[in-house]
């Protein structure tokens, strides 16, 4: 059924947004014929689209190759999107008092966002090696502890359909892939508060995650602290999960979570 704005709609600015979020996915730059595929669209069209994403700034054109790729002005709608997220503005605090309490973890919030994990902060541990999650970094949702958190309580008719398109990748030995297994591993996040990842996503890294709730009571974020083990060990990162539930209580609170957070 047409949606009510559909009447407004510009069909080539629709399209040149089209192009921005394909060429997001990609590993490489993009050309004329990628787009003339992904939009089912001519190559004079196509070049029309990202010549228009060129001259505005947001693609540029390699003149050796030909090839597009997204230019750093769009960086600049990235930092504004982050800037504008209230929960970024409520948590932060919360977080930097976590982290002086685990200074050898880093200390991480997400949300997901249009079937996706994307982390909105990260306080950096301020042990070597290092694990570099920068905020905007999509992360799995079956083999990290805040995906988990963040699906945890998905409709299972939703949580089917994000698992038949995303898949279930394996990452590690440890990497859970069996649809069966993974919602049996949700429903213990569900009933224990707290995901895990164990050394699924990152050998030699773990992470536990709790989530962070609205005014509804629906998961709205989750909060993780993680290490390698070289820093910290499973059991130092398994005794972190208190003061990791506390912490989210608080938020919780702070955004109209009902519940009174312990003091």
């Amino acid at each position: 059924m047409p949606n009510d704005t559909d009447k407004y709609n510009i069909k080539a600015v629709s399209r040149c947004f089209q192009i921005l979020d394909y060429a997001a996915e990609q590993n490489g730059p993009i050309s004329i014929q990628d787009v003339c595929t992904a939009l089912d669209t001519n190559s004079n069209m196509a070049f029309r689209l990202l010549a228009s994403l060129q001259g505005s700034g947001y693609m540029t054109k390699d003149p050796y190759t030909g090839l597009y790729a997204i230019s750093l002005k769009t960086l600049k709608l990235s930092r504004s999107a982050l800037h504008s997220q209230e929960i970024r503005k409520v948590t932060m605090p919360y977080l930097e008092l976590l982290w002086n309490q685990f200074p050898k973890a880093n200390v991480n919030m997400a949300v997901f966002y249009n079937g996706e994990v994307l982390m909105l902060d990260r306080i950096d541990t301020q042990s070597t090696p290092r694990t570099y999650f920068t905020p905007g970094r999509q992360l799995p949702f079956h083999c990290t502890a805040l995906g988990k958190v963040l699906t945890s309580e998905m409709d299972e008719k939703e949580l089917d359909m994000l698992i038949e398109q995303k898949g279930l990748a394996k990452y590690t030995e440890q990497t859970i892939t069996n649809p069966a297994a993974f919602k049996k591993e949700l429903a213990k996040v569900r009933s224990e508060g707290c995901a895990r990842d164990r050394n699924e996503f990152i050998d030699g890294d773990n992470c536990s995650a709790v989530p962070v709730r609205g005014r509804d009571g629906k998961i709205i974020a989750g909060i993780s602290v993680s290490a390698l083990v070289s820093n910290m060990s499973v059991e130092e990162i398994e005794r972190t999960i208190p003061r990791l539930k506390d912490t989210a209580s608080r938020i919780s609170y702070m955004m109209g979570f009902t519940t009174t957070p312990v003091l």
